[in-house]
């Protein structure tokens, strides 16, 4: 749907009744970009499923999913648009962590290094012909539905903002959740490069000058080894 040449962008935000939007849905309204239509899906299901239910109700061109937690820049949703006339099929956001405390700042630093690689996934792109997510996997359905979306990519430079306030406990109960679809996962993409332990582990790290990063801030790097030996664990237990 085109309303005065400006297409419709239609943003999917699963949710359970406990969960809080508010700060999601302000931050859309107050967007640069007026042209939005907000698919608030709260059935009690998986977030995958919800996620599909979202997508079958769009009428936007373009679609953005959220998770309940994360809010727009007041200028992502115009840049993702003026970087679709450019020919892109699909979009990285850059995510920042805003939780306060040491281990928010850990993991914010982590995410620096994954932005347009291939442990980031896309998250605004064309409806026309979109993939489904898999409603099989428990975590890993984002990457999955990354793979699947044909067509160029690019960064956008505006930030997508994830408030989840975890720490350490809350961390680990998620990520052995995830873990839970990683087999799975692999039977579907068996040379995933986020699957390969050298890639995931350390040269996505240095890789494309990123090395400078990690000498600039010895301490944060110091908190990323310790993040993926916690996580190491969790995935040869799983």
């Amino acid at each position: 749907m085109v309303i005065m040449n400006k297409p419709l962008v239609s943003v999917i935000i699963p949710k359970t009744p406990k969960e809080n939007i508010s700060q999601s849905i302000n931050a859309i309204q107050n967007s640069s970009y007026k042209f939005v239509e907000i698919i608030v899906v709260d059935e009690g299901l998986e977030r995958s499923k919800q996620r599909n239910i979202g997508i079958e109700r769009a009428k936007g061109d373009f679609i953005l999913y959220l998770d309940s937690d994360q809010y727009v820049s007041p200028l992502l949703i115009e840049e993702c648009i003026e970087l679709m006339k450019c020919g892109y099929n699909a979009i990285y956001i850059p995510e920042k962590i805003t939780t306060l405390g040491c281990f928010a700042r850990i993991r914010n630093f982590e995410r620096s290094f994954y932005n347009g690689t291939p442990v980031d996934c896309v998250r605004f792109f064309r409806r026309a012909g979109c993939p489904m997510f898999n409603v099989e996997l428990r975590g890993p359905e984002d990457a999955d539905h990354d793979r699947r979306i044909n067509g160029m990519r690019t960064i956008s430079k505006n930030c997508l903002y994830h408030y989840d306030g975890i720490g350490l406990r809350r961390y680990i109960e998620k990520k052995a959740y995830y873990a839970k679809s990683m087999k799975r996962y692999k039977n579907l993409h068996p040379n995933d490069k986020v699957l390969n332990l050298w890639y995931r582990c350390f040269w996505i790290f240095i890789e494309n000058g990123k090395w400078k990063r990690i000498i600039r801030h010895p301490i944060l790097s110091l908190g990323i080894l310790f993040i993926l030996i916690i996580r190491g664990f969790i995935w040869l237990r799983k």
